[in-house]
């Protein structure tokens, strides 16, 4: 049994004019994502590592829940496969992580509509109507390697928003 929590970028700021990959989060991006991590703590799921996308938004994210949950900065790899990652790009990172480090639990931080995508993938269950920013979803996945990610080998154990704490 594999654990993967899906989160998707807290709010982003559109009021700069840099490239896509580059805009930062806005004030209520930077207030729910510690939130959000907060949140996560308080449950006691901790990943074992975070992997994030490398756009701005989703490595800031991942940064400020990693100070919450008690993860090293150290802990949290960045892929470039997750700007705007296809169900295939997802399983390709995810297929790629060390069996020997004993890993059991990872957090993926990225992007819509991916982060819904993958978790409808894994589960097929249709109870999530958005995937709005900061929203997190905790999967149980029936494999034993991460190899074996793949089409309804999961099942959604917990989803929730900022606006739900």
């Amino acid at each position: 049994m594999k654990t993967l929590t899906i989160v998707r970028h807290a709010k982003s700021s559109w009021e700069t004019s840099t490239d896509d990959h580059d805009r930062p989060l806005n004030d209520r991006g930077m207030s729910a994502a510690p939130r959000v991590g907060s949140a996560i703590a308080e449950k006691g799921k901790i990943p074992d590592i975070i992997i994030s996308s490398t756009a701005l938004r989703a490595a800031t994210t991942a940064k400020l829940i990693a100070k919450e949950i008690g993860i090293k900065d150290s802990l949290i790899h960045y892929d470039e496969q997750l700007y705007l990652a296809s169900i295939r790009g997802y399983e390709e990172v995810i297929s790629r992580l060390n069996e020997e480090d004993g890993t059991e639990h990872v957090m993926v931080v990225s992007h819509n509509p991916g982060s819904h995508e993958l978790c409808y993938y894994l589960t097929g269950d249709d109870s999530i109507d958005r995937f709005i920013t900061c929203a997190v979803a905790r999967i149980d996945l029936d494999i034993e390697f991460w190899g074996q990610i793949g089409e309804r080998t999961g099942k959604l154990i917990e989803f929730f928003t900022p606006h739900d704490i």
